[in-house]
């Protein structure tokens, strides 16, 4: 009988141990939860309303603009050489050196369009990288202040916000949107964008 009661006190022991373990735990989950602070950030915002995108844009035109003069000169020379040619005597020596010259200037005008779109792609992109590292510096700033733990990307689709942008025109953009759109709801009160824009305003 003693034996009995001795084990019956071990178990007993052992199990109110295990229930105060797990009192504690669930404890420590629901303060570890509640004490964790988030905010929210429209990125697209964000990039729309700082003003180095407004430089980079800026800057990309002049670049565009100065690319569009180059390219219309040697076009405008093509069409002027193009003109003398056909004035020459077709098959003479003197057409057949002209005909080799405006076919190499026509390839180099070719040539020079091909490179200059992708030369202003790649400085729009880069661009754009430069833009977004510094709205993350800025979001990581802005969260320190407000002593953050964790800031999601708010991304606004037209299923939830419908002055956000068009609607699905085919049924794989719809799927596409619902399958990237993670943030489903969030409480207004945890928005920092307008910190973020009023920051990088004032940011260099």
């Amino acid at each position: 009988m003693k034996a009995r009661n001795f084990i019956a006190v071990i178990v007993i022991a052992a199990l109110s141990l295990s229930i105060i373990g797990l009192e504690y735990s669930f404890a420590a989950r629901g303060k570890s939860s509640a004490s964790v602070k988030i905010g929210i950030v429209s990125i697209r915002k964000v990039f729309e309303s700082c003003a180095m995108k407004t430089e980079v844009e800026k800057t990309l035109v002049a670049e565009g603009e100065k690319r569009f003069t180059e390219l219309k000169n040697l076009e405008e020379s093509v069409e002027a050489d193009k003109v003398a040619l056909s004035k020459r005597k077709e098959g003479s020596d003197d057409y057949m050196e002209m005909l080799k010259a405006v076919m190499l200037k026509q390839s180099q005008l070719n040539a020079q369009k091909e490179f200059f779109q992708q030369e202003l792609a790649v400085k729009e992109m880069r661009g754009k990288e430069k833009i977004y590292r510094k709205i993350l510096e800025v979001i990581e700033s802005v969260a320190k202040d407000k002593k953050l733990d964790m800031v999601i990307s708010r991304d606004d689709n037209y299923l939830s916000r419908p002055d956000s942008g068009p609607p699905a025109q085919n049924p794989s953009d719809l799927i596409l949107t619902t399958k990237t759109h993670k943030l489903l709801y969030f409480n207004p009160d945890l928005d920092i964008t307008a910190d973020v824009v009023a920051a990088m305003s004032k940011s260099k």
